[in-house]
């Protein structure tokens, strides 16, 4: 009898080649008997899933450029995604309706029990696999909502093919389930092998779902994307818990990095090893000597990637006084970057561009400073909007050939936004709950302290229909993970509509009208499209001038592709399409 291990069963999956299999058993066909599991075969089969985390990888942003989709980055084009601009269409095939990933899953936890190995060997594994199926399913509820759950691995002739869908409110219990079951069987992070997934991961990605769901169904009650029946706040509930329970370990702590309160947020951004770094709980590290790098450096280093920082984003930002710029003395107008900048919470500083900054350091000495934003060079790596990016580039990180600035994949900043936005949806946000939590960002840059009863009113505020202290748990968020890759998915989950539908505006352009030599000559300036009211608007000359044609009733899930729809007519398309 032929013998097979668990790892070329579960390759076999996925791959397909021109070796004549003729005189092997179908894979679908291997009984039990046949089949081997070892806690290195699991191991070597989970490595593959860890290429599903956004991680800084070729020439662009990697995942601070995902913020083009939102409010706070500003895309040259138009219609840099099809869902917020409005322009998603039904496709014919893929979409994202793609099922494969958890094909394999699923086969993996069918089968993981036949293992000889002991449980204490091969426990992180599972506990991988089960996160992987969460991280499966999340993603696919934030694109179309309701989804069928399917649970074991699936064949040609399974029924379950033609399952129908069942409510995301169901499909969030089973993520939330199956985090649980990770949990369970992934080691703390003091035991975990260095790189891989811990409990503490699980716990943090736990808060985040269930934030995500409880939010969506509060917001989107009501409407064709609601939930029959909704409980947010049981949602809210496990997200508090899941969140808390990493806060207990006091095991992370949020540190300005390098000491330096006026740069260690921006250093977090900046390094190749956050081995010993206490707010980070996974990050991918790169290795020239392995040929492992990545290539976003130098696009930062001398351009944009055809993006800028968004007018509304650098309106987020409250003054030094811990008030917005609606009621703050210390505002000091728009009218020049640099004063903008002024007296404002440093963690606005530490993410844009200013004069003097450095953009290239060879050998420890700079070749090259920031003068004005590039908005005039190549199209595909322009500056669109006058407020460059300066989160993320490290001017001295050049390497010949790539770059191996860390990825940072989780850090505990999430932790604490988490818990603090769960709790105010609970309505039972102590000023407790806040020093533990969002007041541990702002000590960090010596920003004041967020109180429960907050202290002002803003006439700006984005949410004026909710309390003051969710609009400003809200704008901590903002801005603490400004252009990190959060934002699209926070004003989905928050129904922001009409943050959505804002024409998108930059900088006022007069201030850069007389340091025209010092633009790189590629597109006159005076072509840079600018509002009436004297901003530089990219999108001025598109169908997006007002704002994207983001369409309420059904731009916010994904439309099914049409061919999946005729295979299994158990499924409907979603609302809208």
């Amino acid at each position: 009898m032929k013998k097979y291990s668990l790892f070329i069963v579960l390759l076999g999956l996925f791959i397909t080649s021109c070796e004549d299999f003729l005189d092997r058993d179908p894979l679908d066909k291997i009984t039990d008997q046949q089949m081997t599991f070892s806690a290195k075969e699991m191991e070597l089969y989970a490595n593959k899933y860890y290429g599903n985390f956004p991680v800084l990888s070729g020439h662009d942003y990697g995942p601070y450029e995902k913020d083009n989709a939102s409010d706070n980055l500003v895309s040259g084009s138009y219609n840099y995604d099809a869902q917020i601009s409005g322009t998603i269409t039904v496709p014919s095939s893929g979409g994202g309706w793609d099922w494969t990933m958890l094909r394999g899953l699923n086969f993996f936890i069918d089968n993981y029990h036949k293992s000889q190995d002991p449980i204490s060997e091969t426990a992180p594994y599972i506990g991988e696999i089960y996160f992987w199926r969460a991280w499966f399913y999340y993603d696919k509820l934030k694109q179309f909502g309701d989804l069928p759950w399917i649970g074991k691995a699936l064949y040609a002739d399974s029924e379950e093919l033609f399952d129908s869908r069942v409510s995301r409110t169901v499909i969030a219990d089973s993520i939330i389930a199956d985090l649980d079951k990770a949990i369970s069987l992934l080691p703390e992070k003091s035991m975990a092998t260095s790189g891989r997934i811990h409990k503490d991961v699980a716990l943090l990605f736990q808060s985040r779902v269930a934030l995500y769901e409880g939010t969506w169904e509060k917001y989107h009650n009501g409407t064709a994307f609601g939930v029959a029946n909704a409980d947010p706040n049981r949602f809210f509930r496990i997200a508090a818990n899941a969140a808390r329970a990493v806060i207990d370990k006091d095991v992370y702590a949020i540190e300005p990095v390098g000491g330096d309160k006026s740069k260690g947020y921006w250093n977090l951004f900046n390094q190749t090893d956050l081995s010993a770094n206490k707010e980070v709980l996974l990050w991918k590290k790169y290795d020239m000597g392995l040929g492992v790098y990545n290539n976003s450096q130098s696009i930062w280093g001398v351009s944009d990637n055809n993006t800028g920082v968004s007018k509304y984003m650098i309106e987020a930002y409250l003054c030094s006084d811990g008030k917005p710029i609606s009621i703050s003395p210390l505002y000091q107008g728009d009218d020049l970057v640099e004063k903008e900048v002024q007296d404002r919470d440093p963690r606005l500083r530490q993410t844009i561009y200013q004069k003097g900054d450095p953009r290239v350091i060879v050998n420890g000495q700079v070749s090259g400073s920031f003068t004005v934003p590039d908005m005039t060079y190549d199209s595909r790596l322009r500056n669109t909007t006058g407020y460059q990016l300066y989160k993320g580039c490290d001017p001295a990180a050049v390497h010949e050939g790539g770059y191996i600035t860390a990825s940072i994949i989780f850090r505990y900043a999430e932790v604490l936004c988490n818990y603090a936005e769960a709790k105010a949806e609970l309505g039972e946000c102590s000023q407790n709950d806040l020093d533990i939590s969002v007041n541990q960002l702002r000590d960090r840059v010596d920003m004041p302290h967020m109180t429960v009863d907050v202290g002002f009113i803003d006439p700006r505020w984005d949410f004026p229909e909710l309390s003051p202290l969710l609009n400003e748990i809200r704008r901590e968020r903002r801005v603490e993970f400004a252009c990190e890759g959060y934002r699209f998915d926070d004003l989905m989950r928050w129904a922001a509509v009409n943050l959505i539908k804002r024409p998108m505006l930059g900088a006022k352009m007069k201030q850069f009208a007389d340091i025209k030599d010092q633009f790189k000559p590629v597109l006159d300036p005076s072509a840079i499209p600018v509002s009436d009211a004297g901003y530089i608007a990219p999108h001025w000359n598109s169908p997006a001038k007002n704002g994207w044609q983001f369409d309420e009733k059904k731009n916010w899930l994904k439309p099914l592709p049409s061919n999946e729809l005729v295979l299994n007519s158990n499924l409907e398309q979603n609302p809208g399409y």
